[in-house]
């Protein structure tokens, strides 16, 4: 007889423990934090120079920042298995402010893209925002359905998404001696790490939830 694969009961198959759960949420926490006062609150202050190339339309920008913002300072909260266990009206507020984040600045990016010069770059943030949309609004349906462990998956991959940002950031600027290597000029500099900032975190995330799948497998004759 051929040889079959089972997976066990899903229940069988367990998320990380507590511990190592919340040092992963506080490390994000403060990674964007970092992010929010190093890089985005400054546009607050209406600084022609900060702007640079994006004074003209720095509308749409505060736009794209603020839906970011709140999007990013959300996301950790649907993430606290405690907050969820304990108070579930705040987790069911804080995602119902994550939506209103990403559907805030993923307009704002679209409206950026329209002016987004190389185009190369605009259409990287096109995409982006298109996704931001796609997974996010995968997750809500899941939950409006009751079914929960789709929606857990699906805000893992929608916060991975509005992570793009910092993680855009966390490259270009932090990481020079990389980002030089992904494209000969720095307009196909900009456009690459756009396409890897929110392709390269749902590989991953994807290479590691198949992973345990099949460690979780049990074969059978």
């Amino acid at each position: 007889m051929a040889d079959r694969v089972v997976l066990q009961d899903r229940s069988a198959i367990r998320f990380p423990k507590d511990g190592l759960i919340a040092t992963a949420v506080l490390l994000t926490i403060g990674v964007a934090l970092r992010f929010l006062f190093h890089y985005a609150l400054p546009y607050f202050r209406f600084d022609r120079a900060y702007f640079g190339y994006y004074w003209p339309h720095r509308v749409r920008l505060i736009f794209h920042i603020c839906g970011g913002i709140l999007a990013l300072s959300c996301g950790p909260f649907q993430f606290w298995t405690g907050l969820r266990q304990r108070a579930m009206t705040i987790h069911a507020w804080t995602g119902r402010l994550y939506l209103v984040g990403v559907l805030v600045g993923s307009t704002g990016a679209f409206l950026m893209s329209v002016f987004t010069t190389p185009r190369s770059f605009g259409v990287a943030l096109i995409f982006l925002a298109s996704a931001w949309i796609v997974v996010t609004g995968i997750a809500y349906a899941a939950i409006l359905r009751g079914i929960v462990t789709l929606h857990k998956e699906w805000m893992v991959r929608s916060y991975l998404v509005t992570f793009a940002f910092v993680s855009f950031r966390l490259l270009h600027d932090n990481l020079p001696a990389v980002a030089k290597h992904l494209g000969e000029s720095e307009n196909d500099v900009l456009a690459n790490i756009t396409w890897i900032s929110w392709l390269l975190p749902l590989a991953i995330y994807e290479v590691i939830r198949q992973s345990r799948k099949i460690m979780y497998a049990r074969r059978v004759a």
